[in-house]
Formats: C-alpha cells, structure tokens, sequence
C-alpha cells in the first residue's frame, strides 16, 4: 500500500463543518491559523485541529470531538455549574488537564474571542490573550511556560 503524504491545513468547508457542529463561529484568526496550520501544534501546546477528510488520520481528534470530551468532564465533575462553562470553546491541551479556551462571552475589540487558561481543578477560567494571534505571538516568547 502506498504512503500517503500528510496534509497540512485545511479547508473553508471543513471549518465550516466544525463551526456547525461546535454551534459557533471560530475566532478569524484561528480560522486563518488553521487554514495553513491544521494539524499542527503550538510550540508545546497540543491545538485540536479541525476534522479533514484527505486526512482522517491525523485530523480525528478534532476540536468538535475534543470538546464533547471536555463538556462531559465539565458536567460529571462540576455538575451545578455546566452552565457556567457555555461560553467556552476549548481549541488547545498541553497534558496537565488544563485546556486553552475561546470565551466568547466579552469579545475584545476587533470581536475576536479572548484566550483564557481553563482549569481542570477548579473549573476557573484566567485570562490570557485578547486573540489567538495574541496567543500564539505570547506562547513563542514563552509567556505561558509555567501554566
């Protein structure tokens, strides 16, 4: 069986299809981010990548996936407060459990869904970047090393 090359970044439709089933828009430049980067991670930082059909294999654990994981740990373990957590999307983990969410609940000013730092622990969420391109630029200075 021949080797198939691995396919980096993605599709409009593909985000579409992710948009659709996550139920919200992802932030421009996340969107931007993933169409010449899907697949790929940040530094350390392990970003959900969105489902491509040339490349099932490498794009399966999708942010639509990563985040039905991620609400149904929310609902068992903070059972009264799921609500609290409607206004996160989860698009990153680096492996302590913690996650890197959009919050969509107090856009910045160019609209765009500020970065916050989602604790496994206590549910908390602390702010982070004003965008995801904020983010990335801040993760490659090595601002989050110790999250």
């Amino acid at each position: 069986m021949p080797h198939r090359a691995r396919v980096i970044g993605t599709t409009p439709a593909a985000i579409a299809r992710a948009e659709a089933e996550l139920g919200r828009s992802l932030p421009q430049s996340f969107r931007a981010w993933l169409l010449a980067n899907n697949g790929r991670s940040l530094d350390s930082i392990n970003v959900f990548p969105v489902l491509d059909e040339r490349d099932r294999r490498k794009t399966w654990s999708s942010i639509v996936h990563e985040n039905e994981i991620w609400r149904s740990y929310c609902e068992d373990v903070f059972p009264d407060e799921s609500t609290r957590f409607e206004q996160l999307i989860a698009f990153a983990d680096f492996g302590t459990g913690d996650y890197y969410c959009f919050d969509y609940s107090n856009p910045g000013e160019d609209l765009e869904a500020k970065v916050v730092h989602w604790s496994h622990e206590t549910g908390d969420s602390s702010p982070r970047a004003a965008s995801f391109t904020a983010f990335a630029h801040d993760l490659a200075q090595g601002r989050y090393k110790y999250d």
